[in-house]
C-alpha cells in the first residue's frame, strides 16, 4: 500500500455502524437587574411565587419562536439545574436536586417542557434545543444554523442583548468497544473533523473567538469478575482501594503508552463535566464533578477521583485532546489511539467482550457568545 495511503487510514477511525448519535445546543442567558427590570408589571413580589408570570412569559415566546422554525424538541428551564442529554432507546426526563436529564431517542422522540420554580429567582434560563431525525452528524451544521436563527429571534422579542447570550454545541458519538465482538457487523469511518471545520464545508462560519473541546467518556463496568481482581483492604475506609488503583494503573499506563496524556480517572458515584478553561481544576459541586482543561495544554495528566470506601457500578476513564491531538484531518488519529489504549487495558483485566460492554462517548463541543 502506498505511504500516502497508509497515512491517511491513520486518519480514519471505523466505528461500528451501529454507533448512536447525538446533538443538541444550550444556550445559557444571565438573570441580570437590568433585564428584570424590563419585566417588573410581570414579577409580583407579593405573591409566594412572584417569577411565575415571568417564566411562563418568557417560555411562551420562546416556544412561539420554535414552533415557526419548525423545532420539535426545546425545553426552557430557569432553576439553576445542570441539563444533561443522552442517547435512550426510550424517552425519559428525570430530575435531581441538581440536573435535569433527558433520555431519548432523536429518530423517534420529541418532547417540550418548561422547568421552573416561581417562588425562586433563578441565576439564568437555560434553553435546549434536542435535534431530531436520522443523519444527526450530517445534518449538524443546519440545525446549528437554525437554533442561532431562533436565538437570535427570540433575543429580539425578549430584548435581550445577543452578547449576553453564551451558546454551547455539542454533539456525541456513543459506542460498545467489543460491538463487533458481539456479531454487530458493519463500520463507518470517521475523520473526526473539528466542528469549526465540518461547518465550513457546510458554508457555515463559526465566530472567530468559538472555543472547541474534544474528549471521550468510557463506562467500565465493575462486575463480580473485576471485584475478584483482588483483594479487598480489611480497612472499611479503604476497602476498594486496591480495586481503584489496579483500575487507574491500567488505564494511565496503557493511555501514556498510546501518547495519551489528558484526563481522568472517576470512581466516586458523581457526574463527570468535561468543560474548556483557561487553567486546569477540579471541582466537586454536589453531585458533579466539574472538570477543567485547557486544550492548548498538551500534557495536564491524569486526574484520579475515587472514594475507596463506596463501590461503584462503574468507573468512568475519560480522555481529554489537546490542540496537539488534532492534525490537519481532524481527531481520527486521536479516536484511534483512545481505542488502542482501551484494548490493551481490557486485556489486563482479562475483560470477556463477548459478553462485557465497555461504552465509548465521544464528544465534541463548541462555545461561543451570540453577539
Amino acid at each position: 500500500m502506498p505511504l500516502s495511503r497508509t497515512k491517511n487510514l491513520q486518519h480514519k477511525a471505523y466505528i461500528p455502524l451501529s454507533a448512536r448519535e447525538n446533538q443538541y445546543l444550550m444556550a445559557k442567558i444571565p438573570l441580570t437587574d437590568e433585564l428584570l427590570a424590563q419585566y417588573q408589571g410581570l414579577i409580583d413580589q407579593s405573591s409566594d411565587r412572584p417569577y411565575e408570570k415571568l417564566y411562563q412569559y418568557l417560555a411562551d415566546k420562546f416556544f412561539a419562536i420554535n414552533d415557526s422554525l419548525s423545532l420539535e424538541s426545546t425545553q426552557f428551564i430557569a432553576n439553576d439545574k445542570f441539563a444533561r442529554v443522552r442517547f435512550s432507546p426510550e424517552k425519559f426526563t428525570a430530575q435531581t436536586k441538581q440536573q435535569v436529564l433527558f433520555l431519548y431517542n432523536p429518530k423517534y422522540h420529541t418532547s417540550r417542557n418548561t422547568f421552573f420554580n416561581g417562588a425562586n429567582r433563578a441565576k439564568k434560563i437555560t434553553l435546549i434545543f434536542l435535534a431530531n431525525g436520522e443523519d444527526i452528524r450530517g445534518q449538524s451544521a443546519k440545525f446549528h444554523q437554525l437554533v442561532t436563527k431562533a436565538l437570535t429571534a427570540f433575543a429580539s422579542k425578549a430584548n435581550i442583548d445577543l452578547q449576553q447570550i453564551r451558546v454551547s454545541d455539542h454533539q456525541h458519538l456513543t459506542y460498545d468497544l467489543f460491538a463487533k465482538n458481539k456479531g454487530i457487523d458493519g463500520s463507518q469511518a470517521h475523520k473526526f473533523r473539528a466542528i469549526s471545520d465540518r461547518y465550513l464545508a457546510d458554508q457555515y462560519q463559526l465566530p472567530a473567538q468559538t472555543k472547541a473541546l474534544t474528549y471521550a467518556v468510557v463506562e467500565f463496568p465493575i462486575n463480580r469478575r473485576v471485584r475478584a481482581l483482588v483483594s479487598h483492604d480489611e480497612n472499611p475506609q479503604e476497602r476498594y482501594n486496591p480495586l481503584y488503583n489496579l483500575i487507574a494503573d491500567a488505564f494511565i499506563s496503557t493511555a501514556k503508552n498510546h501518547n495519551l496524556n489528558n484526563g481522568a480517572v472517576v470512581a466516586n458515584g458523581l457526574v463527570p463535566i468535561v468543560r474548556s478553561g483557561e487553567d486546569e481544576n477540579v471541582v466537586t459541586a454536589g453531585e458533579l464533578l466539574m472538570l477543567g482543561y485547557n486544550p492548548q495544554h498538551t500534557s495536564c495528566g491524569y486526574t484520579c477521583k475515587w472514594n475507596s470506601a463506596k463501590l461503584v457500578d462503574s468507573v468512568q476513564l475519560i480522555f481529554v485532546a489537546s490542540e496537539q491531538d488534532k492534525t490537519s484531518h481532524g481527531y481520527g488519529k486521536f479516536v484511534n489511539n483512545i481505542e488502542q489504549a482501551l484494548r490493551e487495558f481490557a486485556q489486563k483485566l482479562a475483560v470477556v467482550s463477548e459478553q462485557e460492554e465497555m461504552m465509548v462517548r465521544l464528544h465534541q463541543h463548541v462555545g461561543f457568545q451570540l453577539g
